[in-house]
């Protein structure tokens, strides 16, 4: 690793955290604090809340992002195809016999109310039937005198609104289904900057979700969230229609063997790079602070893993939404991070663009590189050119002059990548000096530091990323 990098690279990191909005960051001050601890994006989950809450989360970041002075992704976490229990909470006891519905159960009377019962049609005698992420077993007996009877095999309490899995079970749901439907309604209203589309089976699927965002005139990303064995068999088609995918390891877990999940995770990450997607790898990655003020170090080993592999993001779920130490969570996943990235080499995955402009981006990161610049510079008016520098992994800071908000806000969740926002300007020269005094006043460059730019020319013009410049900071 080249000295020169060192200043730059104590200050940034490369993989984003990603963080998941819940009553744990509500505290006023909490989302600032989270922020400044290293968060990079926030993730909304639609399986929980309504819209009220949802409009209320989106606001509370969009706030404390100002306030921080540091753009943060916000990203929609859609529900899916995925059968919810209801709002109730049950005493499930092993060996005992309990009546599964669709609407609200009763409690007393050992009636479990889920949100559908359509696959029970497609469901055999002896099933298993898992609930919140495989804690909960059932075996499914059968339908008896009109009633779908199942035996508690490993018992507990089952919390309102807990998953319930069938492997191997098609559960004949819509995709978008029509909760998702009215959700993308609103979040096309609300401004997210991400989808994150639950129990993608194959292409199709995410083709659809496409189509339909179209027609509300919603153009954001869509990440495929990887999560069952049907996805696993359908992977690169779900990869190449997505613009990226999710590693969510609690429902695959729940569905494929534990001992699978570290092979398929790597599978999964090596594909999305080799094809140029984001990458997020999901699921209880520093669980244990959700009780505890520090991590086990298996967990430790865990984000480390996904560091060295370069992937775009790795998220907390219920560590931040309803954690005891969010803050602190978010703060030992940073330096989790910034120790394993210290030990990355120079190397530039090679990935297969179809856009032409790849090719300039491609060389500007080699000639960063070889010159070893303090940073890649690029200045993007609609969100492709990060994207693409970001996908090859480079080991260098990629500063992106964003003119407008969404790319502002989108871009967060980029692999190394750090944006700015400017007013659009023609002239290069004034562009080029109105960043480097903004690194400048970060402390990120100094006087006679070489940076490298890579820009469509004429600045802002209808010409895509086509120029590179070698820049000495004055």
């Amino acid at each position: 690793m080249h000295s020169k990098y060192l200043l730059f690279m104590s200050t940034l990191r490369r993989s984003k955290i990603l963080i998941t909005m819940g009553p744990a960051l509500e505290e006023p001050g909490k989302l600032e604090a989270a922020l400044r601890a290293g968060a990079d994006a926030v993730r909304i989950n639609f399986s929980h809340g309504d819209s009220a809450q949802h409009h209320r989360y989106v606001r509370l970041v969009r706030e404390a992002s100002q306030r921080v002075g540091k753009s943060c992704a916000v990203l929609a976490d859609l529900m899916g195809p995925k059968i919810r229990v209801d709002k109730k909470t049950y005493l499930l006891k092993p060996g005992a016999t309990v009546t599964l519905t669709r609407g609200v159960g009763k409690p007393e009377s050992a009636i479990i109310g889920i949100t559908n019962a359509g696959w029970l049609r497609e469901a055999k005698s002896g099933q298993r039937i898992l609930l919140d992420d495989g804690k909960l077993e059932l075996k499914f007996q059968g339908v008896l005198r009109g009633l779908a009877k199942a035996k508690v095999v490993r018992g507990g309490t089952l919390k309102p609104g807990k998953s319930l899995n069938v492997p191997g079970v098609n559960l004949g749901l819509p995709v978008p289904t029509t909760k998702d439907k009215t959700d993308l309604q609103f979040i096309q209203k609300a401004g997210f900057d991400w989808i994150a589309a639950s129990f993608i089976s194959n292409a199709e699927d995410v083709k659809k979700l496409r189509a339909y965002c179209s027609k509300l005139g919603l153009h954001i990303p869509i990440i495929s969230k990887i999560e069952n064995a049907a996805a696993i068999e359908h992977l690169r088609g779900i990869v190449e229609e997505s613009d990226g995918v999710m590693v969510a390891r609690g429902d695959l877990g729940v569905e494929m063997e534990l001992e699978m999940i570290p092979t398929l995770q790597r599978n999964v990450i090596h594909l999305a790079r080799e094809l140029g997607k984001v990458t997020i790898v999901a699921t209880q990655m520093l669980e244990t602070m959700t009780e505890n003020p520090l991590p086990t170090r298996a967990e430790v080993t865990d984000v480390s893993t996904a560091a060295l592999s370069r992937v775009d993001s790795l998220m907390l779920s219920g560590e931040t939404a309803a954690g005891k130490y969010p803050v602190e969570t978010i703060a030992m996943m940073d330096r989790i991070i910034r120790m394993a990235e210290r030990n990355l080499e120079e190397d530039i995955v090679s990935i297969p663009h179809v856009e032409y402009m790849a090719l300039t981006c491609e060389a500007g990161l080699y000639l960063s590189l070889s010159l070893g610049a303090k940073a890649l510079i690029t200045i993007s008016t609609r969100g492709s050119t990060p994207r693409i520098l970001s996908s090859y992994r480079g080991n260098i800071p990629i500063v992106v002059a964003c003119t407008r908000p969404e790319i502002y806000n989108r871009s967060p969740l980029y692999y190394s990548v750090y944006p700015l926002l400017i007013d659009p300007v023609r002239e290069s020269e004034t562009v080029f000096r109105k960043i480097e005094a903004e690194l400048k006043s970060r402390k990120l460059v100094k006087k006679g530091d070489v940076v490298i730019f890579v820009f469509g020319y004429p600045i802002h013009g209808k010409n895509r990323t086509n120029t590179i410049r070698r820049w000495e900071v004055g």
